[in-house]
């Protein structure tokens, strides 16, 4: 179909390719520019952008650097109403969000805090549910705001890497995530594109890359927005072949790399695959994991994104040939372009041909030992031995050659190690694993845990799970790769807060320690001040857990604090000490 001679069918196609590229294109024109002023008071440099590729996700808004600090004055960029306050440990800590006559919501993240009344209004909500971690939603119109009012200071809470604000624009209805870039704010970038590798992947049993049935990686050459391969490599290919593309953005006054906003990939002079990123539903935003070469992002770091659309990958981003980016290398080879833009216009392109291969003998790819097909599209299951695997269907991107082995245990673990499937490749939904264990002491039962592994089997994170009066252990998990399961009979630590003497409080200070658990994980953490819950606040990432005193809560006078703290499979810490409040 992409043959180089300019036959009738080929010029029918190049005429259908062109009305669906103009059906699917958007027009960022029709976005409300001017509308929303900057959320900060000073300029705007990004530490990230829209659609730059996360673990397991697009960035969905841009950040905004803080200069390093936290505490930074954060404005409302447009009048409306509060319309959710939500305050996690994780993600994107604590986060404001605002509706907008103009059918938008705007969302500010990472807060440090927010101003006097949003923040009374949530720390009541959260001496109601008596918790921490709060997601409320306001009556609409109930909390007015302002255009530029003030509406909370910058900070670094959740999941935050660093002191910045993430700030996104919505569509309300449906919530969608539409790229700020386009509505003209005033941010710097006369930067073009920096492409970084070509790969080339053979897409089929019989598919060949220059001779061989695997994937080809090449870095290239070039810059100022022309890139070519290096000189002496000459690229071959037969039967089914797809193309991708490294490639990141740079703004100006910035070291960060960004995500380029346009991919676009062109075969024989017809455009065979685009992406733009204009606009990402949380609800596909995990498809990232189809969108990009996984095994080369888990294993390299290298964030290579197809120019053909796996099986089931449903993200809206797309605008394709009816081949779906995939080439054909039958009789001729194919020349390809690319051309990378980001959401400023600056273009970068590399132009590159793959001949056919007409030398190396016909062959069939090897499938791996003892391993069993599994459909994407069908619920798959696998039993063997001690262990059974349950796969949703729609749970893989594609089909798979789905292979289990077991290793000795690990010291202390009640189980073989168990290689579920490999470490490299994603899953969309999450499987059931249960694993027959031998007999479990009974002060132990209660206290067990699914760990993930590494390719070299140290602990990568807890997975939980529960052990059945059959000593069938079961837990869920969203990657694969080696599991086992181990027992956890460590109380969780609390150190630092307990000083000589009796500390001295205002409203204004805090009673801090640290806290932490190095196996199942911190599960719940409470408070109480003479005997009444109170608000604690906890920092994942350093381990900080705090108390600040209320004043319209707390009396002055001298009190006790008693602190509870409760690991995944219920070992808990309880600590207790005085202070005297005087505000």
């Amino acid at each position: 179909m992409f043959a180089r001679s300019m036959s009738q069918r080929h010029i029918l196609f190049s005429l259908f390719c062109a009305m669906v590229f103009q059906a699917f294109g958007q027009n960022p024109k029709s976005l409300p520019e001017n509308y929303f002023d900057a959320p900060v008071n000073i300029p705007m440099y990004l530490a990230g952008n829209f659609g730059e590729i996360r673990g397991n996700h697009f960035h969905a808004g841009i950040d905004i650097k803080t200069n390093q600090v936290e505490g930074l004055p954060v404005f409302a960029s447009a009048e409306g109403f509060v319309s959710r306050i939500k305050v996690g440990l994780y993600g994107y800590g604590k986060a404001v969000y605002i509706e907008h006559p103009n059918g938008y919501t705007t969302c500010y993240a990472h807060l440090l805090h927010f101003n006097e009344e949003l923040e009374k209004y949530v720390r009541n909500q959260q001496y109601k549910a008596k918790t921490y971690e709060v997601d409320v939603y306001p009556k609409p119109g109930a909390l007015k705001i302002s255009r530029g009012e003030e509406i909370a200071k910058s900070g670094n809470t959740g999941g935050s890497g660093g002191p910045h604000l993430h700030f996104e624009i919505r569509k309300t209805a449906g919530q969608i995530p539409v790229n700020p870039l386009l509505f003209n704010f005033d941010i710097k970038d006369n930067i073009k594109p920096i492409i970084k590798t070509i790969s080339v992947y053979p897409l089929n049993d019989t598919s060949l890359v220059n001779g061989k049935h695997e994937p080809l990686h090449t870095t290239v050459r070039g810059h100022n927005g022309v890139y070519h391969l290096p000189g002496p490599l000459q690229l071959t290919a037969r039967g089914v072949i797809g193309v991708g593309i490294e490639t990141i953005d740079k703004a100006n006054g910035v070291h960060n790399r960004l995500g380029a906003y346009r991919v676009s990939m062109v075969a024989d002079g017809d455009t065979a695959y685009r992406h733009e990123m204009f606009e990402i539903p949380f609800a596909l935003s995990r498809y990232i994991n189809a969108h990009i070469d996984y095994y080369e992002s888990a294993k390299r770091r290298r964030r290579v994104q197809k120019s053909f659309i796996e099986p089931n990958n449903k993200l809206n981003i797309y605008q394709t040939s009816p081949t779906k980016g995939k080439l054909f290398f039958n009789e001729y080879g194919h020349d390809v372009y690319y051309e990378v833009k980001d959401a400023y216009g600056n273009t970068s392109n590399i132009r590159f041909t793959i001949d056919v291969d007409r030398t190396t003998p016909p062959g069939r790819r090897e499938t791996p030992p003892n391993s069993t097909r599994f459909s994407f599209k069908k619920e798959n299951e696998y039993s063997e031995g001690q262990i059974a695997v349950r796969f949703p269907s729609y749970s893989l991107y594609n089909d798979l050659d789905f292979t289990h082995k077991t290793e000795p245990p690990l010291h202390g673990a009640f189980c073989e190690v168990h290689h579920i499937g490999n470490l490299y490749t994603p899953l969309h939904k999450y499987i059931d694993v249960s694993i027959s264990l031998d007999s479990v002491p009974r002060h132990l039962r209660e206290r067990l845990y699914a760990v993930s592994l590494d390719s070299r089997l140290r602990v990568i994170s807890p997975e939980g799970g529960s052990l059945s009066a059959r000593n069938i252990f079961s837990f869920r998990t969203r990657s694969l790769g080696p599991y086992t399961v181990l027992a956890d009979t460590s109380d969780p630590v609390i150190k630092g807060g307990f000083a000589s003497g009796i500390p001295v409080l205002t409203k204004n200070d805090r009673l801090k320690f640290v806290i932490s658990d190095n196996e199942s994980g911190i599960d719940k953490f409470e408070g109480f001040v003479d005997g009444n819950w109170v608000l604690m606040e906890f920092d994942y990432k350093t381990g900080e857990f705090w108390f600040q005193p209320d004043a319209e809560r707390l009396a002055a006078g001298i009190h006790e604090l008693k602190i509870y703290i409760t690991d995944a499979v219920g070992n808990t810490a309880v600590e207790q000490t005085e202070f005297k409040f005087a505000p």
